[in-house]
């Protein structure tokens, strides 16, 4: 790589007639062109230029050089300024896998909403997955997980979202049919619900009736009065009106349920990737405030 930025200098220098105006263009010391193209007839054991105060001029096999190399150069210059161009358009394809209760869910419906008016050349495309996938491999640029979720790839960059705080919730009808447990060692006399990541996390010994993957699941079985739920408060607060849903125990947290997010390099993000992963951000933050 050192010798092709090299035969860039040489062919710049023949181009403009001179190594300090070749320096100039290049932004800089005409010390270091002149030193970097020396450094080029060494490593190819021949003169290619003859230098006096005022110009230069090319020896044959600076001739040579310079015309079999200055178009495949411009080329490849050209080649790499599209490169660098196509990572900072804002369209084409943007491809994120994510739990299926995340993408029902209307923080995450109105982010991608927020973010086709913002981008109107990116095309979305939304998976299902639960489990880590290998981004490379497939194609995917941003993955959600569940925070206690194992990252298929350790190199990926995880970055934890804000974190929901947890309660258990049940119907006004269900407690006044089944009891109101006084605290969290009489649940067990309940059916209960849960999200399967949730339920692993707890450090107790609780049978659950029902365990899924689908938190939304989870609360609408509680609005009907299937048992005892262990939802994120903001589902409780979504559903406490309309379907007469009670927190327990108080202000007492049952745990929480975050999601960490997944993309395989910070360094070479397209920049519509970069958008996304900064507007995810911005708004799970938001929503601790």
């Amino acid at each position: 790589m050192s010798q092709l930025d090299d035969l860039n200098l040489f062919v710049m220098t023949v181009r403009h007639q001179g190594i300090s105006a070749a320096a100039k263009a290049a932004g800089m010391p005409r010390s270091r062109v002149s030193r970097r193209l020396q450094e080029l007839e060494r490593a190819l054991g021949c003169q290619l230029l003859i230098r006096t105060t005022r110009h230069i001029e090319l020896t044959e096999n600076g001739r040579m050089l310079y015309e079999q190399t200055q178009g495949q150069l411009d080329t490849a210059n050209q080649a790499m300024v599209r490169l660098k161009e196509r990572r900072m358009q804002m369209e084409g394809a943007l491809r994120m896998a994510v739990p299926a209760a995340v993408a029902s869910s209307p923080t995450f419906i109105t982010m991608m909403q927020q973010y086709m008016q913002r981008y109107p050349k990116v095309s979305l495309e939304v998976f299902y997955h639960q489990r880590s996938v290998d981004l490379q491999r497939e194609r995917i640029d941003i993955q959600l997980l569940p925070s206690e979720a194992e990252v298929i790839n350790l190199d990926y960059v995880r970055q934890s979202l804000q974190p929901f705080p947890c309660c258990w919730a049940a119907t006004t009808d269900y407690l006044e049919t089944h009891g109101r447990p006084a605290d969290e060692s009489e649940l067990q006399q309940h059916a209960l619900l849960a999200s399967r990541h949730i339920a692993a996390f707890l450090q107790r010994d609780l049978s659950f009736r029902f365990r899924t993957d689908d938190l939304h699941l989870v609360q609408q079985l509680t609005c009907q009065g299937m048992g005892i739920g262990l939802l994120p408060r903001v589902f409780v607060a979504r559903a406490q009106d309309e379907f007469s849903l009670e927190p327990l125990f108080g202000e007492r947290q049952a745990g929480e349920v975050g999601l960490s997010l997944i993309y395989s390099c910070r360094t070479f993000l397209p920049e519509k990737t970069r958008k996304m992963i900064d507007h995810i951000r911005e708004t799970f933050s938001s929503l601790g405030r």
